[in-house]
C-alpha cells in the first residue's frame, strides 16, 4: 500500500469534505425554505385578499414544494462536487486516458460495514482497474493492488436510506480475511451513484469467475484496513438525543408563539407557511448538526484509538 505522505497533496481532505457539506447543507437549507418565504410574500403583498381562494393555492403548492425539493435536492446533492474531484484526483495519479475500459471512479472505504469519515462515506476517492491478473486501486490517499486469486469474496451491501456498496474479502498468505467496501461515484445523483455500484458489483463478480491473467501487477501492497476516524453510520453520536429533543421544543414553542398570533388575527394561510417554514428549516438544521456531532465524535475516537495493523 502507497500512503498519502508519499504522494502527491491530499485533495479529498477533512476541509474539502466540509466544505461540500456546507455548500450543501446551505443549498438544501433554500430549498426547503424558500417555497415558504415566497408563499409568504405572494399572499402578503401580491393578493388583494390574504384569506381568499388564491392565497389558498399558494399555500398549497408552497407547502407541497416545500417538502418536495428538500426530497429531491437530497439527491442531486449526495455528488456534489464529484466531477471536479474526479479530474484533481485523475491528474494526481496520472490517469489522463480516463475514462477507458476496465477503470472506474469509486469511493473505497475499509471494513464491512457502511461507516462515516467526516460526513462521508467514502474514506478515500479514485480509480479502480480490473485487468487480467488484479484489481489496480490508485487513488488520492492510497494506492493498492490485490492478485485475483486473493479475492474471497464479493457482496452487496444495501442499507436502507443510504449509499450502496460493493463489500470485498480479500486475503494475503497466512493471514485472515479482510474486507473493504466500494461505491461508484461515476454519477451525479445517489441513484444514479447505486445504479452504478449495482453495475460495478455485477462486473467484480463477472471478473472474479474468469481465468486468471498473467500480465504484470505493479507493487502497491496490500489494501489499507484501519477504520480509525470513523464512526459506523447506523450510531447515534453522543448527545444527539438530547440536541434533537432540544431543537424540536425550540421549534414546537416558535411555532406556537408565531402562528397562534396569526391565528387570532384571522391570517391562517400566514400560519401555515411560517410554520412550514421554521418546522422544514428547523429540521434540516437539525440534520446537519447531527452530521457534525457524527464526525466530532470520529475525530475524538481517532485520537484516542490505536491504528489497525
Amino acid at each position: 500500500m502507497i500512503r498519502a505522505e508519499e504522494l502527491a497533496e491530499e485533495i479529498f481532505t477533512a476541509q474539502f469534505k466540509q466544505r461540500i457539506r456546507l455548500r450543501a447543507g446551505l443549498i438544501l437549507f433554500v430549498a426547503g425554505t424558500a417555497p415558504f418565504a415566497v408563499g409568504l410574500l405572494i399572499i402578503t403583498y401580491l393578493l388583494p385578499s390574504a384569506t381568499g381562494p388564491a392565497a389558498a393555492a399558494v399555500t398549497t403548492i408552497a407547502f407541497a414544494l416545500g417538502i418536495l425539493l428538500p426530497l429531491v435536492s437530497q439527491d442531486q446533492l449526495a455528488l456534489l462536487g464529484n466531477a471536479r474531484l474526479r479530474r484533481r484526483v485523475a491528474e494526481k495519479v496520472g490517469a489522463p486516458d480516463y475514462p477507458r475500459e476496465g477503470m472506474e471512479f469509486v469511493g473505497f472505504s475499509p471494513g464491512d460495514t457502511l461507516r462515516v469519515w467526516e460526513g462521508e462515506t467514502d474514506r478515500d476517492v479514485g480509480f479502480l482497474e480490473l485487468t487480467g491478473a488484479a484489481l489496480i486501486y490508485r487513488g488520492d490517499s492510497f494506492a493498492w493492488s490485490l492478485h485475483r486469486e486473493s479475492i474471497d469474496s464479493l457482496e452487496m451491501l444495501e442499507t436502507p436510506g443510504a449509499p450502496r456498496r460493493t463489500i470485498v474479502g480479500w486475503h494475503t498468505p497466512g493471514q485472515p480475511s479482510r474486507q473493504f467496501t466500494l461505491g461508484s461515484r461515476e454519477a451525479r445523483t445517489l441513484k444514479g451513484s447505486n445504479h452504478a455500484t449495482i453495475m460495478l458489483y455485477r462486473r467484480l463478480k463477472q471478473w472474479s469467475e474468469q481465468a486468471p491473467g498473467d500480465a504484470e501487477v505493479p507493487a502497491l501492497g496490500s489494501p489499507p484496513t484501519s477504520t480509525k476516524g470513523s464512526v459506523q453510520l447506523e450510531k447515534v453520536p453522543a448527545g444527539s438525543c438530547l440536541s434533537v429533543l432540544s431543537i424540536a421544543l425550540m421549534t414546537i414553542l416558535t411555532v406556537w408563539y408565531i402562528a397562534q398570533r396569526l391565528i387570532l388575527a384571522g391570517l391562517y394561510y400566514h400560519a401555515i407557511l411560517w410554520s412550514g417554514l421554521i418546522a422544514v428549516g428547523a429540521m434540516i438544521l437539525a440534520t446537519y448538526f447531527l452530521s457534525y456531532l457524527q464526525a466530532a465524535e470520529a475525530r475524538q475516537s481517532s485520537r484516542q484509538s490505536t491504528p489497525i495493523p
